[in-house]
């Protein structure tokens, strides 16, 4: 009888203690992480034919936009949508950065045919609200 009566009591306060709490809380605050576009000192050598084969193509963004990697001649060059061209190098066998430092993306072709990675884009302030970085993330899918 006193373990049931035990259990009760601690059932009860269990329960006052959760709903405490759950009235306390009112707003969550996340930071917004912080992202940067950087040329390294050196960068990949990625012979063209690897460039066409692998990259060159149009990519589908999460933010409904499209993102463009082609070339002319021997000159990489990326576009998001309908803004400007971006001049590319590649700084890793899957990444690609813009020599304006406007642009970084990775792009991950996997064997079954799927493509996944993530686009760095630096956007003005402009066009984000209470922004304390100008540069957004966006998922490649």
């Amino acid at each position: 009888m006193k373990k049931l009566i035990l259990f009760s009591l601690l059932s009860a306060l269990s329960l006052m203690t959760t709903a405490q709490t759950a009235s306390d809380v009112e707003t969550v605050t996340i930071a917004r992480p912080h992202y940067t576009i950087t040329m390294p000192e050196k960068t990949y050598r990625m012979p063209m034919y690897q460039f066409e084969g692998e990259f060159k193509g149009a990519y589908d963004l999460s933010n409904g936009m499209t993102l463009s990697l082609f070339n002319i001649g021997y000159t990489m060059y990326a576009k998001i949508g309908g803004q400007e061209r971006h001049e590319i190098v590649a700084t890793a066998a899957d990444t690609f950065v813009a020599r304006d430092r406007k642009l970084q993306m990775r792009i991950e072709n996997h064997p079954n045919g799927d493509v996944s990675g993530e686009v760095l884009m630096a956007v003005s302030s402009d066009s984000l609200a209470k922004a304390d970085s100008q540069v957004i993330a966006i998922a490649l899918h």
